[in-house]
């Protein structure tokens, strides 16, 4: 028994914590979960891969036997599966079902609209398609309430984005600068991961998980330190200070947010990774002007090393000053 269950364990028989709170202390402290969760996890796991099955077999199913089925039967076979989801989605009385049954009819409507484009060479653009499959989501991302639809919906946003810019290249033979394009894509998870977190913090239940936003934070972060590091290697863009100043901007705004209001020491750990990459990234560009490649390897594997010691000797040290300082319920290191 480690310390903190051996600290649960004294408050629980010190009346001090009520049985019904156990699993969620336990949960918090990030303490392996009971079997009977680890057999709940196992059902969500095979429940999500199941639905992943019977989607991908509908769509292989019309693809082997394209030429062999009318127009009409293509649709009717589509349409039905997407009739089915909603009728399992309104009928079923537990929600987890019921969710899977609105993912499953979310990805079906993206089958369905590229059904129509191929059957009838309607001529629209592809992102065209991604982006009327996102608007035909809204709804149901707002009333499922599932952290997957979300994300689902954001990355086919992100696709919608990817094909927009080919096409823009191909009508007016010019397209948005590498830059500007991750910029977009910066702002939109940032202000992504902002509004999740900003309802999260209003006590909306569903998200309260942090897989979601770890994964918006990883992609915003990761992106921007990417451009970072770009603007550093290459300084032919006029705009390269506007770049890293968004670049210090999505730094400043994670690591303030949690730090101070939603403590997350894998979010910190992030945003020190990302700092010793884009510093490692600068010292490169400037010693490389004056002196050869043996030293500079060298002098940039010290400050790595000295680096990476620092940022982990800060985050333990942060971590015991958060354990030993005032509880905080939105606290995330164990999440």
């Amino acid at each position: 028994m480690n310390e903190r269950q051996k600290w649960i364990a004294h408050w629980r028989k010190q009346n001090v914590l009520p049985a019904e709170r156990v699993p969620m202390a336990l949960r918090l402290a990030g303490i392996p979960p009971f079997r009977q969760e680890w057999r709940l996890w196992i059902e969500r796991l095979l429940l999500w891969l199941g639905v992943a099955a019977l989607l991908a077999g509908l769509i292989f199913f019309v693809a082997a036997n394209w030429s062999g089925m009318g127009r009409f039967g293509k649709f009717a076979l589509v349409e039905a599966a997407l009739a089915v989801c909603l009728a399992a989605y309104a009928l079923t009385a537990h929600r987890r079902y019921g969710n899977a049954a609105l993912l499953a009819a979310s990805l079906a409507v993206g089958a369905w609209l590229a059904l129509i484009g191929q059957t009838y060479q309607t001529g629209a653009n592809t992102y065209e398609l991604f982006l009327t499959w996102a608007i035909l989501m809204i709804p149901w991302v707002l009333v499922a309430r599932l952290p997957a639809l979300w994300v689902l919906w954001l990355i086919i946003l992100h696709v919608a984005y990817a094909f927009y810019i080919d096409v823009y290249r191909e009508l007016w033979g010019i397209a948005p600068s590498f830059e500007r394009s991750m910029a977009a894509v910066i702002l939109l998870d940032a202000c992504a991961l902002a509004a999740w977190e900003g309802l999260a913090a209003r006590g909306v239940e569903w998200m309260r998980g942090r897989w979601a936003p770890r994964l918006l934070a990883l992609t915003a972060g990761g992106l921007a330190t990417a451009l970072a590091m770009y603007v550093i290697l290459d300084d032919r863009s006029p705009n390269n200070g506007i770049y890293f100043l968004l670049y210090l901007v999505v730094w400043g705004g994670l690591y303030g947010g949690y730090r101070y209001a939603v403590r997350d020491l894998f979010m910190l750990a992030g945003c020190a990774l990302s700092v010793i990459v884009v510093a490692t990234t600068g010292f490169a560009r400037l010693f490389m002007k004056h002196g050869d490649g043996t030293d500079v390897m060298l002098v940039l594997g010290i400050f790595v090393m000295l680096a990476t010691a620092g940022a982990a000797w800060w985050l333990r040290w942060l971590a015991g000053e958060w354990k030993n300082g005032p509880s905080d319920k939105n606290q995330g290191e164990g999440a």
